[in-house]
C-alpha cells in the first residue's frame, strides 16, 4: 500500500544490502485447476479512482466487503451480495480523510471490525477501529487512537481466547489491546518488548497460543508467542549471525497444518517461513526467486490442499500465487495482472470464486478486483520431507499426491539419486545406497485424467556415512533459531 508521497513505503526504511547466510528453497512448478478466464468486477476504483489501493478483502454472511484506500476522501468499505455490485457502506474516512485506508477486517461475535490507518507522509491523525452488525450501519469501537492519539494505525487483528486483539503503529512504541465486549478496550503488557518495535503488525491464533509479529526499523522484527500468562520472544531476525536485518516487517501468519508466517524485505525479497516445530523452522527463497517481490499479502485463500497470495513488486507488477504446501508454489493470472500500474495484489478472499483485489499506482484509473472459479482440488504431491538414510542399507519411502485424477504416475526430471537408489512410476523410492552426501532431485508427478495435470517439487535426500539415522531431511533448508531468549 502507498500514497503519491510514500505512505508505508517510506517509513520501512531501505538498508543497505546484506548478504543472507542462509539457503533458501527454490519453487518448483505446481499445477492449479482453474477456469479458462478471469472476469473483472465492480469496474475500475469501483466507480470512483481515488480509490487506487485494496488491502484486504473479507467474505462475512452473505457478502464480501472490500477494504479500500483513497488518499483524497478517506478509508471506505464497499460491500457485495453478488460479486459484481458493490456499494460504500461507509462515511469517507469515518468523517477523518487523513484516515487513509482499512487496513484488516475480523469477525468477532456477531459483528465484523475494521482497523484503519493514518498513512499520510506525516502520520498526525489518530487511528479507530469500526464495526458493523449488518456489514451496513458502522459504530466505533474504542476511542480514538483507543484513547491514545499516538496511535496512526491499528493494523490485524485476531480472536483468543474470547477476546478479540488488536495491534497498533506507535512511535514509542507499538501496542497491543483486547476487548472482550467490543466497547471497552484494555491495553496488554508485552513484558520485554523493546520500544523499537514500533508496530504490532500481525496476530494469529494458533496451537492454544496468540501469535504476534512487530515491524523493527532499528533492528529487525520479531515473532512473539502469548500462551495466556507468559509473553516469550520465539524469533528475531537480528539475532542471526550475522543478523539479517532487512526482514523488517512480519506482516501476516496464517495455519496450514502448521503455522507459517511472511516477512518483508525491501532488498532482497520477502519470504514464507514455515513452523515445523519450536526447533526447526523453514524458509522459502526470498521474492520466489525475484527479489523485486518484497511484500506478500495480508490475505491468503486457503482452496483445497494449498493457498493463494499476492505480492508487491516495484519494479514489475504485482504476482498472484499459488502454493500446494508453503514450499512449492506456480504464479498465476499473468495475463490479467500484467499491468505495470498494478503494483500490488495484497487483498484476497473466495465466495463461490477467488476474489482478488489489485492496487495500481494510476489514480485516473483506480483499483481493480477480478475473479475466477476455481476448483478446491489442487494437484501436487504431498510429501514435505523425505527421511534419512544410511549408506548400505536397504531404504524404502513412498510419495504421494492429491487432487487429481488417480493412479498417478511418478518420474525424476532432474538431478540424481544415490547409487543403487531408483524411483519407481508408482511413486516407491527404494534402495540401498552405495554413496553418502546430500542428493538434490526433482520429481514430477501426472495424473490419469482426460485433461492431463502435472506437478513437480524438488527434495533433497541425505545419505549419512554413520549410524545416525535420527534426523529428517527437507526440501527446504533449516533457518536455526539462534539467540533466543
Amino acid at each position: 500500500m502507498r500514497s503519491k508521497g510514500g505512505g508505508i513505503r517510506n517509513f520501512l526504511l531501505r538498508l543497505l544490502y546484506s548478504v543472507l547466510t542462509l539457503s533458501f528453497l527454490l519453487w518448483p512448478q505446481a499445477t492449479v485447476k482453474a477456469a479458462p478466464y478471469w472476469e473483472q468486477v465492480g469496474g475500475n476504483g469501483l466507480g470512483d479512482p481515488n480509490n487506487t489501493f485494496i488491502p484486504t478483502l473479507e467474505t462475512w454472511g452473505n457478502a464480501i466487503y472490500a477494504g479500500v484506500g483513497n488518499y483524497v476522501a478517506g478509508a471506505r468499505i464497499y460491500r457485495s451480495t453478488d460479486g459484481n455490485t458493490w456499494t460504500k457502506v461507509n462515511v469517507d474516512g469515518f468523517t477523518h480523510p487523513a484516515l487513509s485506508a482499512i487496513m484488516d477486517f475480523e469477525p468477532f461475535g456477531v459483528q465484523l471490525y475494521a482497523t484503519t490507518i493514518d498513512d499520510t507522509d506525516v502520520p498526525a491523525e489518530a487511528a479507530e477501529i469500526w464495526r458493523s452488525a449488518d456489514g451496513l450501519t458502522w459504530t466505533q469501537s474504542g476511542g480514538e487512537g483507543l484513547d491514545d492519539a499516538n496511535n496512526t494505525g491499528f493494523y490485524q487483528m485476531a480472536e483468543y481466547n474470547g477476546q478479540l486483539y488488536a495491534g497498533s503503529r506507535n512511535a514509542a512504541g507499538g501496542q497491543l489491546f483486547s476487548t472482550a465486549d467490543g466497547i471497552i478496550w484494555n491495553q496488554v503488557a508485552i513484558a520485554g518488548l523493546e520500544a523499537s518495535n514500533t508496530i504490532i503488525w500481525s496476530l494469529q491464533s494458533f496451537g492454544g497460543e496468540l501469535w504476534l509479529g512487530t515491524s523493527n526499523q532499528t533492528d529487525a522484527a520479531e515473532v512473539w508467542r502469548f500462551n495466556g500468562a507468559v509473553w516469550t520472544k520465539y524469533f528475531d531476525y537480528h539475532d542471526f549471525g550475522p543478523p539479517i536485518d532487512d526482514y523488517k516487517v512480519v506482516n501476516n501468519f496464517f495455519n496450514l497444518d502448521t503455522l507459517y508466517w511472511e516477512a518483508i524485505n525491501f532488498q532482497t525479497g520477502a519470504h514464507i517461513v514455515e513452523r515445523v516445530t519450536d526447533d526447526l523452522l523453514r524458509g522459502t527463497v526470498p521474492g520466489m526467486g525475484d527479489p523485486n517481490n518484497i511484500w506478500f499479502s495480508q490475505d491468503i485463500v486457503i482452496a483445497g490442499s494449498g493457498f493463494f497470495f499476492g505480492t508487491r513488486n516495484d519494479t514489475t507488477p504485482g504476482e498472484l500465487w499459488f502454493s500446494p504446501d508453503g514450499n512449492s508454489g506456480i504464479q498465476i493470472g499473468n495475463e490479467i495482472f500484467n499491468n505495470p500500474d498494478n503494483y500490488a495484489i495484497y487483498a484476497l478472499t473466495f465466495k463461490d470464486y477467488l476474489y482478488v483485489g489489485v492496487s495500481t499506482v494510476n489514480n485516473l484509473k483506480g483499483l481493480e478486483i477480478w475473479r475466477q472459479r476455481i476448483d478446491g482440488n489442487n494437484f501436487g504431491i504431498t510429501n514435505k520431507t523425505l527421511p534419512q538414510g544410511t549408506q548400505g542399507q536397504p531404504y524404502s519411502t513412498q510419495l504421494s499426491a492429491a487432487g487429481g485424477t488417480k493412479p498417478y504416475s511418478y518420474r525424476l526430471i532432474k538431478g540424481v539419486l544415490p547409487q543403487g537408489m531408483e524411483l519407481s512410476s508408482t511413486g516407491e523410492l527404494k534402495g540401498t545406497p552405495q554413496e553418502s552426501g546430500d542428493f538434490r532431485f526433482t520429481v514430477e508427478v501426472q495424473d490419469s485424467g482426460k485433461k492431463i495435470a502435472k506437478a513437480q517439487r524438488l527434495f533433497t535426500l541425505k545419505i549419512v556415512a554413520g549410524a545416525d539415522n535420527n534426523s529428517i531431511l527437507s526440501q527446504i533448508t533449516e533457518l536455526p533459531r539462534t539467540g533466543q531468549d
